[in-house]
């Protein structure tokens, strides 16, 4: 901290602390998290501070979940956001966002990148299919999206495989107890597979595919096997309309590295969250 004449407060910021060197820092920082590095470790002392405000290279990955703020108190973290992708100086390259991510921060996000690799955003209630669309046509390097609770619409998926030429992971999830009800006398409700099928005409080098909660079929997720020829992990569970058994399926998903499923009675307790590795290699 900083005294009213601009001095390092010692008492605060040692002198060893102070002193250390640049790069020594940025290792430290990188093992921290992106609020941790905003709120607290930038906010040392001024040496401390002036690293984390001019090393682009602490913010090539933003990751802003399991933050402590829920429902409105949420939006608090729409300013540090954009304080962290403006210290990123056009290298971001990894963005994960919780519960405030909007259309304004997505715009605001690809204003100031082209380089987005991952993107992972959940409880994604404030924000439009239009503005996931937007993003992923300016961000040609995508190679891993993740969506959980979010705007879903027919096209999105074909949308997001088309701009998306590169991507290699693909994780679009429900749970059991977030998803509405479906109309009993709506039979396009119960079962749709327009998510899957956008999957299959447009994201042909998908290596890793995520599908929890979905209302897919048999008809469903055989295209995605037909069109998708290189994947090699799939999770299926809570799709309640795939007859895994039928069809020669579970012959056909048994055969990738590695394959999840279940029945509506099955015991499922899957943390969003802790799966949420955007910033993870």
């Amino acid at each position: 901290m900083e005294g009213g004449d601009g001095r390092e407060d010692s008492s605060t910021c040692g002198r060893n602390w102070a002193m250390l060197a640049r790069d020594v820092l940025i290792v430290i920082f990188l093992k921290l998290g992106t609020m941790e590095v905003l709120r607290a470790a930038g906010s040392v002392c001024r040496s401390w501070r002036k690293v984390a405000t001019e090393e682009p290279v602490l913010w090539r990955r933003i990751r802003m979940i399991n933050h402590g703020y829920f429902g409105s108190d949420a939006f608090k973290l729409v300013e540090p956001a954009r304080i962290a992708i403006d210290r990123s100086g056009g290298q971001l390259e990894w963005f994960a966002a919780a519960n405030f991510a909007d259309d304004n921060l997505l715009q605001y996000l690809c204003d100031r990148t082209s380089v987005l690799k991952k993107l992972g955003l959940t409880s994604l209630g404030q924000l439009s299919a239009a503005a996931l669309t937007e993003t992923a046509k300016r961000q040609p390097l995508l190679e891993e999206i993740q969506i959980t609770f979010g705007p879903f619409s027919k096209k999105l998926t074909e949308i997001l495989g088309t701009a998306c030429s590169h991507l290699k992971s693909f994780k679009l999830n429900h749970t059991r107890y977030n998803m509405p009800p479906p109309d009993p006398d709506n039979e396009e409700e119960i079962s749709n597979d327009d998510e899957a099928l956008g999957i299959a005409k447009s994201m042909h080098q998908l290596r890793h595919l995520e599908l929890i909660g979905n209302r897919l079929t048999n008809e469903g997720l055989t295209a995605i096997l037909d069109g998708c020829p290189h994947l090699e992990t799939l999770d299926i569970r809570q799709c309640f309309n795939v007859d895994i058994y039928d069809d020669g399926l579970y012959a056909r998903c048994v055969r990738l590295k590695t394959f999840w499923f279940d029945y509506p009675d099955d015991e499922f307790d899957h943390d969003i969250d802790s799966d949420f590795d955007v910033g993870d290699d």
